[in-house]
């Protein structure tokens, strides 16, 4: 075997190569020289010069006909080959540096799925039809090691305090909000509510370890207060419903509300004002591909100007 074939075909032109192809195909020299838009003085040199790199003759020619020796089948076998499969990669490189195909995997927060991406998702499609972008629904934590693994091509996520070292672009904030049952009387007629003024009620979640949680943790410390859970459950729709038979409060970013019943629940704004950071997320050390460099540039450019009505369908501000 082998040890090194970069150093051999360094002394081949590639250039050549393709020229005894040509040859070979065409069983003529004009024929050829006309494919390749040379001069038929030129592409005999060529083949001398191959031949000569070689130590081999290739070609039996005369002024009538063209054929191969032993030696040049041998060699033909195995470039066409190759050859066919080196054109067909370099094209599809070039197509998808073209941003014509590709393809891409995307860790997204479930909340985010069938709010800002679904608006996002159709207009990145309506301006790269030939891409594929496959969305992945995944918490914060196992999305950032997905990314850090190389096993996602990128993720469009909340600003994660563990995530240290992992590039993050910022897209957009969206509001917390604080939903209470409407039987909370105290709250009739108000629609800010500050830290202070939940700690009395049972709080609904969610665990430890999910970044929500995390920021949640950090606000109360901020004022002074601890987070004692009633309740620690990941499912948005769970805690609504908890929410909704009276069981509590809970504090969810908007876009984790929409389209969940609040008949029986009461919306509040933070005092002061508490927001997540939405962000996406890119490998650490590693460059995307023209799709993925792509897609990350359309969310820079869009992701803001995605309108969320709570009750209503998302769209895109143009």
């Amino acid at each position: 075997m082998i040890e090194s074939w970069m150093p051999i075909l360094r002394r081949v032109n590639l250039n050549h190569l393709t020229a005894f192809c040509a040859v070979v195909q065409n069983l003529s020299f004009r024929a050829a020289a006309k494919e390749l838009h040379i001069s038929q003085s030129a592409l005999s040199v060529q083949i001398g010069q191959l031949e000569s790199a070689l130590g081999v003759q290739l070609l039996q020619r005369n002024t009538r006909s063209v054929s191969l020796t032993a030696e040049g089948a041998r060699l033909n076998e195995v470039f066409e080959r190759s050859g066919v499969e080196l054109a067909r990669v370099i094209t599809q490189l070039k197509t998808e540096g073209r941003l014509k195909t590709g393809a891409i995997l995307v860790a997204v927060l479930p909340s985010l799925v069938a709010t800002y991406m679904s608006v996002l998702l159709s207009a990145f499609r309506s301006k790269y039809p030939g891409i594929t972008v496959k969305v992945r629904d995944i918490d914060s934590r196992r999305a950032y090691e997905q990314i850090s693994q190389g096993a996602v091509d990128i993720g469009v996520l909340s600003r994660s305090p563990r995530a240290v070292g992992v590039p993050f672009r910022t897209l957009f904030r969206e509001d917390l909000l604080t939903v209470v049952p409407v039987d909370y009387t105290e709250f009739d007629g108000v629609n800010m509510v500050g830290i202070e003024n939940l700690i009395h009620r049972p709080l609904l979640l969610n665990p430890p370890g999910v970044d929500l949680r995390d920021q949640l943790d950090i606000l109360f410390q901020k004022e002074g207060f601890t987070v004692e859970a009633a309740q620690e459950l990941t499912g948005t729709s769970s805690l609504v419903a908890l929410v909704s038979s009276g069981m509590g409060a809970t504090i969810l970013p908007r876009s984790a509300l929409h389209g969940l019943d609040l008949e029986r629940c009461r919306l509040l704004h933070f005092r002061p004002p508490a927001f997540r950071e939405i962000g996406v997320v890119t490998p650490p050390g590693r460059t995307l591909s023209p799709a993925a460099a792509a897609f990350r540039d359309f969310l820079i450019e869009h992701a803001a100007a995605v309108s969320l009505p709570l009750n209503g369908t998302p769209r895109l501000i143009q």
